[in-house]
């Protein structure tokens, strides 16, 4: 049991900690800043929670207890545990004796690259590598340096090792804990040595998570798991369509539920604040709306399909152009077209959102959620309020999945609670509101729905030409991140993977037309890549045919000179004995395919019963860079292939006459244990730089998967989920 399970049990909460650990006083707390080279620069000071606060990561008690602020959210991906290996590497110590807690909202913590708190795009690692070797480094050398004043010796003289500083001759040594003190009054040094890779002891080998204690045990608090004496549950009934809007209320049936306290109106519908979640519940249920359709009354999912498809058969705005398409069309032996669609798809995170606020005398608040993006909601908390960020505190939990839904960028689900709180604030006390799994699936923010309309060019047994047309909306438009994401009215997202497509064709050619809808979208976990992949690998499973070549044979041609791509899918082929016979009635199918600086290759076993497949092994090859723990990487994998495997399957969010159809995972099926294969990992080391994990192992599964069951059944799927295609 951790130093901090220990303090909650004696009435030390989290909130208490982080105040102390990140608010004003005596102390010294450094920030580490990305710009040409790493630059020590003082952000802020602390209280005497620890008596040695190097830099705004790192704490060390007198009692020798270390902490580790992490400046990346814990929503399930390990990166707690890999901030903690790489400064543990630099500070010489076990993980295992390093605490890790949520870090504050802060400018201390934002994204090395985004500029923003938070968490996502498979960067956490690789972008927070050098950094926390700093922040490790720095504490080590002030810890020594400490102890060699002690001793009247040079600093080289002494070495730390395993939480402790020590002679070289052996003749003395002290702990980090009776240095603290010490080290605390000694000048933060610009600039220390880092360790050669060479010497590594802890990064790179598989280390256990050190947030798996507190969840087995079931004391590790996620923001469902808030409470506050005196707190209220709030939960709201929003329009059943997109910009709808109350048209007549009648709150009495509601206000009859035992416990309920109050029904208001918010921007976001109508809330039920009770003294519990059922009472607000039940409470919810017994309201009487009538709304206004809106905007998005008339959405329909079987309309769109056809209009988007018109879309992709007429031209978009040129993103790419290599060679001359048009010519190589015109003189080739074959032209061939295909359309590829994905549906729109809910995040659907194991714990539903929620997110409590305090709000203060002095009109700003305590906001406590489960967020990835604090630099987000943080501003938007403040905003919504009328109030100075400084008057806002956010205090962040463990977070039950994330896969970009509790990075919204548009804070809807913190906004939203600021507005319950607000419209009930002569009650005084705190107020969760709470989403159910219901609320999230029906309430919007999703993956968009895209058509791809993909033609290829053959000639003398080649494919010389390739164009690929893509319809969909853009996640960034409305958004602050507009006018980053958007070049020339083009949307980033929308088109990666497709627009950097890496393969040897001559003549290429990518376009896009963009949609405007009343549903609101985000990213989703691969983000673009969840879509072109799945157009781009499975045609060019297509393409393989019509010239009469393997599909791992072909990719091998087309990606010539790409050393990492063709090393993974090497690798995989490899292991999954891919010049070997699949079994009788199974097809195998391969994919390979970059994203967010990581390269990976699939290959899946499937068969097909009583219409429905059935997927009996995955095989996929990784290759990140250097990696910190193994374990990590291989967990992440498993998990993306199963979290592909369910939007393949059978998972899509569908609309008739504006309403969303699905509700829970009765009608939004996921993935159960009796129906996941065997994942298995190989990590590929090709010396090249960092990269990430977490969304690269998405996107191949679902073609891989297609070619698959083409090669048992002769059809090809060209449209996501499977769902029941097989049977008809």
């Amino acid at each position: 049991m951790s130093r901090h399970d220990d303090a909650r049990r004696e009435g030390l909460s989290r909130r208490a900690f982080l105040r102390g650990a990140a608010g004003s006083g005596g102390g010294l707390v450094l920030a580490l800043w990305f710009g040409p080279r790493l630059v020590a620069r003082p952000f802020s000071s602390v209280e005497g929670a620890a008596e040695f606060a190097p830099n705004a990561f790192l704490r060390i008690d007198g009692d020798g207890g270390v902490t580790l602020l992490a400046k990346h959210d814990e929503m399930g991906q390990g990166i707690h545990t890999g901030l903690a290996i790489v400064v543990a590497e630099e500070l010489e110590i076990d993980v295992a004796a390093i605490d890790v807690v949520p870090a504050p909202s802060g400018p201390a913590y934002r994204h090395s690259l985004y500029g923003v708190q938070g968490t996502g795009g498979s960067t956490s690692t690789w972008t927070s590598f050098d950094q926390m070797r700093q922040a490790g480094a720095v504490a080590r050398t002030m810890l020594v340096a400490a102890a060699a004043a002690e001793w009247g010796v040079d600093a080289a003289e002494c070495s730390a090792r395993d939480g402790k500083v020590v002679r070289r001759d052996g003749s003395a040594e002290r702990s980090y804990g009776s240095l603290a003190a010490a080290a605390a009054a000694r000048p933060v040094p610009a600039e220390v040595a880092l360790k050669d890779r060479s010497e590594f002891r802890r990064i790179g080998r598989s280390t256990p998570r050190v947030d798996s204690p507190a969840k087995v045990r079931g004391t590790a608090v996620f923001s469902l798991d808030q409470r506050r004496p005196g707190m209220l549950v709030a939960m709201v009934e929003r329009p059943p369509t997109f910009g709808g809007s109350v048209k007549k209320l009648d709150p009495d049936a509601a206000l009859r539920v035992p416990g309920v306290r109050r029904v208001v109106e918010v921007e976001s519908g109508v809330a039920v604040v009770a003294d519990g979640f059922w009472a607000a519940k039940k409470g919810r249920e017994a309201l009487v709306v009538e709304w206004n359709g809106g905007l998005g009354a008339s959405i329909d999912t079987a309309r769109l399909r056809r209009e988007y498809t018109r879309l992709a058969e007429r031209p978009g705005r040129v993103v790419r152009s290599d060679g001359d398409f048009e010519a190589a069309a015109a003189d080739a032996d074959e032209l061939f077209e295909a359309i590829y669609e994905v549906p729109f798809q809910a995040h659907a995170p194991m714990e539903p959102l929620s997110c409590m606020v305090e709000l203060k005398a002095d009109g700003g608040a305590h906001v406590v959620t489960g967020s990835q993006f604090l630099g987000i909601d943080h501003p938007a908390a403040a905003a919504a309020l009328g109030v100075d960020p400084s008057r806002v505190t956010f205090e962040n939990s463990f977070l039950g999945g994330g896969f970009g839904r509790r990075a919204n960028p548009k804070a809807d689900f913190t906004v939203e609670a600021i507005r319950v709180a607000q419209a009930v604030a002569d009650l005084g006390v705190p107020v969760k509101t709470v989403w159910t799994r219901e609320d999230d699936l029906k309430g919007g923010w999703y993956r968009p729905m895209f058509v791809n309309g993909v033609a290829g060019a053959v000639k003398d047994g080649k494919l010389v030409g390739w164009r690929h047309r893509i319809v969909g909306q853009s996640i960034a438009v409305g958004t602050a991140f507009e006018g980053a994401m958007l070049e020339d009215g083009v949307d980033s997202t929308s088109v990666e993977g497709a627009a950097d497509m890496p393969h040897g064709v001559p003549n290429l050619r990518v376009e896009l037309s963009t949609v405007s809808l009343a549903v609101p979208v985000q990213w989703w976990r691969s983000v673009g890549h969840s879509n072109t992949a799945f157009a781009k690998e499975c045609f060019l499973d297509e393409c393989a045919e019509r010239v009469g070549k393997d599909g791992y044979e072909f990719r091998r041609e087309l990606l010539r000179g790409h050393g990492r791509l063709l090393a993974v899918l090497d690798r995989a082929a490899e292991e999954a004995g891919w010049t070997d016979p699949p079994p009788a009635g199974v097809g195998r199918g391969i994919s390979v395919h970059e994203s967010f600086k990581g390269f990976a290759a699939h290959v899946v076993e499937a068969s097909v019963e009583d219409g429905r497949p059935r997927v009996r092994r995955i095989v996929c090859a990784i290759d990140c860079g250097l990696v910190v723990n193994p374990d990590q990487v291989v967990s992440q994998m498993q998990g993306a292939a199963i979290f592909a495997l369910s939007s393949a399957l059978s998972s899509e969010i569908t609309f008739t006459d504006g309403r969303v159809d699905q509700g829970n995972f009765d009608d939004f099926p996921i993935v159960r244990l009796h129906e996941a294969p065997p994942v298995d990992v190989h990590i590929v080391d090709t010396g090249g730089e960092m990269g990430g994990i977490g969304e690269v192992g998405v996107p191949g599964v679902a073609p891989a998967l297609c070619a698959a069951l083409h090669q048992v059944t002769g059809r090809r799927i060209r449209r996501l989920p499977v769902g029941d295609q097989l049977r008809s």
